[in-house]
């Protein structure tokens, strides 16, 4: 790849909600680690350091199955934006990067919305906050909802409902929601479904599509699905 050179933005026109994350993809191990080094004397130059947990050089890409295989070790995955990446294959049998809801964050997500329907549930008439539990599953569904990870938000939903049943039970003494009166307040109001929003394996090898996480400011996130390179080393 010939010299390196690792430019920095010295005065962005911007702010960062959080520490930036990054996920740099190149061929050889060599250039991972000299690139690796160099950002590490970068961030020394300021007093900074990058994460020693979060920062990490490992292999990845169409031959990482076969070589874990051959080393007799599971083929590595990485947390990235709330998901799981790891290498999967098309059903024509090509290389893919497959993405699934990272298990750390969906047990996060679930307690989140138990807690705040335990909070809501005598706070408002149900009529109420139901609206706010559309919103709640439609963003979701919305960050989520990408190729291959159409069984983590299934579950979502599943583990919603039941939650939903739980706490709408507790309101007092006698139990006045059975399974059967849920399905049929659902279909006065229903709920948004699991459904698949970003699409990436019918777009165009040309076209990048993107997906933005809630509550991270402005900054776009890009998932590129191109062939015009073939990674087998990342830092992240």
């Amino acid at each position: 790849m010939g010299d390196y050179q690792a430019r920095f933005c010295e005065s962005l026109m911007g702010r960062f909600h959080l520490a930036t994350r990054h996920v740099c993809l190149v061929q050889y191990k060599d250039d991972a680690t000299k690139i690796l080094r160099a950002l590490e004397n970068r961030f020394n130059k300021y007093g900074l350091t990058l994460h020693p947990d979060k920062t990490r050089v490992f292999s990845f890409g169409r031959f990482e199955r076969d070589n874990a295989q051959n080393q007799n070790r599971k083929a590595n995955t990485f947390t990235f934006l709330g998901f799981t990446h790891f290498c999967d294959k098309t059903r024509s049998g090509y290389f893919k990067v497959g993405r699934k809801t990272a298990m750390k964050k969906f047990r996060a997500k679930i307690k989140e919305l138990n807690i705040w329907l335990k909070q809501i549930r005598n706070l408002l008439p149900t009529k109420e906050w139901w609206k706010i539990l559309e919103a709640k599953l439609r963003g979701h569904f919305e960050y989520y909802g990408v190729s291959g990870n159409f069984q983590a938000i299934k579950r979502y939903y599943s583990l919603a409902l039941r939650l939903v049943h739980k706490w709408l039970n507790r309101r007092s003494q006698k139990k006045s929601m059975s399974w059967s009166k849920l399905y049929n307040y659902l279909n006065l109001y229903p709920l948004p479904k699991p459904k698949i929003k970003h699409n990436f394996y019918t777009l165009s090898h040309k076209v990048v599509s993107y997906i933005e996480e809630p509550y991270e400011g402005n900054l776009q996130v890009r998932f590129c699905e191109g062939h015009y390179a073939t990674p087998n080393y990342k830092i992240k």
